[in-house]
């Protein structure tokens, strides 16, 4: 054989090794791709693929990887893993873009209230709450000076509100989703939730006073006193204990009506309802002599309830239904509450003080008073005290 046909035939030797190097390793390919296929086809049956190619119901510590992330047996998976990270929570390499959250409910007042804003630890408005003296008087009669006492002060205190996450460096470096703006928006949720709490239910003492902290006293005996301390509320009462309908199905509607009534007219037109989901439900299912639902549920996502014609506003902070407590709030808001801002969220990053984490001081100063008790009305499932 001469040379040039020897190495012609080891030329095609070496070819055809190569290509069945190839072949082999496309077919490995192809059958890896193949139980793979498998395993998803019947994971969807509730069964799983045995790596010898039949199909059984056990289980098995591997089927969690091969089912979520495709790793088929014996191959290597290499992952970043931290355990402890000072929060509770394990980083790894790969993160979703999504997180699920528990929706907590709290009560609108600040959307409703006066917010007003100062620049000092105190906000001083000032309250109207008679009238100058005036009368009748002939041409040359003597005149006197009008008594100005019709107008007082009332100060508002601002309190300081703060926050301090913190997070590891190892897991602002690995989330796929900007943890930091993540954090910030937890705390900001959590300070809606808190203040409008204290909005409510805040005793005044390094917080807010809130409007279910003043006393109630039936409408008849209710006046507008000088001490903004000792500010009472008017209140309508159901007549039925921790409820507005009876045992037996019978209601007291008409209290609903008193209290609207009870209001005076010039607070009307921006009055509004607040109650619980629990109360709304007791509500919404009286009817008029007519057979008429007196709620009314709005079909717009943005327009809220109505009840009297009157917009209802939940407030989950307000406490459930019970014997002689407050079942519901109406009035006008923006004149019987006022809300005082001195600044809003200040944030400090500090990345230095603690190595390997980074804290953020969040703060926050605000204030809120009532400051019109007449213009805001309460109803009392009770008896009104003889």
């Amino acid at each position: 054989m001469s040379n040039e046909v020897l190495e012609l035939a080891q030329e095609f030797k070496g070819t055809a090794d190569h290509i069945r190097e190839k072949y082999n390793s496309l077919s490995e390919k192809y059958e890896q791709l193949e139980q793979h296929v498998a395993g998803i086809e019947v994971a969807q049956k509730g069964w799983r693929p045995t790596y010898g190619g039949d199909v059984e119901s056990k289980s098995d510590p591997m089927l969690g990887d091969y089912l979520r992330k495709g790793i088929m047996p014996g191959s290597e998976s290499k992952s970043l893993s931290v355990t402890n990270d000072g929060q509770g929570v394990t980083v790894r390499s790969e993160w979703s873009d999504r997180i699920f959250k528990l929706v907590r409910e709290t009560s609108p007042v600040r959307s409703v209230a006066s917010v007003m804003t100062t620049s000092t630890n105190a906000l001083e408005v000032l309250v109207d709450r008679d009238e100058p003296q005036s009368a009748w008087i002939g041409e040359i009669d003597a005149r006197t000076k009008t008594d100005a006492s019709f107008m007082t002060r009332q100060v508002i205190g601002v309190n300081e509100h703060f926050a301090l996450p913190e997070a590891t460096l190892q897991m602002l470096e690995d989330s796929s989703f900007d943890v930091e703006v993540w954090l910030q928006s937890k705390v900001a949720s959590r300070f809606t939730r808190q203040e409008n709490a204290a909005f409510m239910n805040g005793d005044g003492n390094g917080q807010p006073r809130g409007i279910l902290t003043y006393t109630t006293v039936p409408e008849a005996t209710f006046t507008w006193g000088a001490d903004p301390a000792a500010y009472e509320i008017g209140a309508t009462f159901s007549g039925i204990d921790g409820d507005i309908v009876d045992a037996n199905g019978d209601n007291n509607f008409d209290a609903l009506f008193d209290l609207v009534d009870s209001l005076k007219a010039p607070y009307l037109p921006n009055a509004a309802w607040m109650m619980t989901r629990a109360m709304r439900n007791k509500i919404r299912t009286i009817k008029d002599s007519q057979g008429r639902y007196i709620y009314h549920t709005s079909l717009a996502a943005d327009t809220p309830d109505t009840l009297l014609g009157y917009p209802v506003f939940l407030a989950e902070d307000m406490p459930t239904p019970a014997a002689d407590t407050v079942g519901a709030l109406f009035g006008d808001f923006s004149q019987a509450y006022c809300v005082v801002d001195r600044l809003g969220a200040d944030v400090i990053r500090d990345p230095y003080t603690k190595p390997g984490f980074v804290k953020w001081y969040v703060r926050k100063r605000v204030g809120g008073s009532l400051t019109n008790p007449e213009a805001i009305k309460a109803l009392i499932l009770g008896s009104e005290p003889a």
